[in-house]
């Protein structure tokens, strides 16, 4: 057998197509560009695409075929991993609608803390003894000497705070 020695063997286009396989794991683009530039630094040949797509061993191109392969797998991964709607302005405002809804939330949590609240003030207003006599005479009395009347809810919410103070401290 005359001639230079066989560079491309079947033992090596099953480890060139083993490599080709697992591109799309590795995160590396499935392109002929790319596999001879893995091929030039992991084997040091420099292969044409011709060469690695077209050589046959048992009637197989076993590099054609992982190649194919790959890029189907590459492909499958790239649709499966890309955004419901594919263009950015929908992604951008289904983003802004997380956001406000979010917000939404926060807002209606808050509103029945404040709402719960003002209950608990009126629940104790509407259920505190009073002699209504005696409010009719202070009120009178107020109207008489010139002074603002005074509002006993307000009133009773600063005494229940001072009384919440002085629990803190002890």
């Amino acid at each position: 057998m005359a001639g230079r020695k066989e560079i491309l063997t079947e033992h090596l286009a099953r480890k060139i197509a083993k490599m080709i396989e697992l591109f799309p794991d590795q995160t590396i683009p499935v392109t002929w560009e790319s596999v001879m530039a893995q091929l030039k630094k992991r084997f040091g040949h420099g292969f044409t695409r011709q060469m690695l797509s077209q050589k046959e061993w048992d009637g197989r191109k076993l590099i054609a075929e992982a190649f194919n392969e790959a890029k189907g797998m590459q492909s499958r991964m790239h649709k499966d991993s890309a955004p419901k709607y594919r263009t950015a302005s929908r992604a951008i405002l289904q983003n802004r609608i997380a956001n406000l809804e979010a917000n939404n939330l926060s807002l209606k949590e808050e509103l029945e803390k404040v709402r719960a609240q003002q209950m608990d003030a009126l629940d104790a207003f509407l259920n505190a003894p009073r002699d209504l006599r005696a409010l009719i005479d202070m009120a009178v009395s107020q109207e008489r000497s010139g002074k603002t009347p005074v509002d006993e809810l307000k009133a009773r919410r600063t005494a229940t705070k001072k009384q919440a103070e002085e629990g803190d401290d002890l």
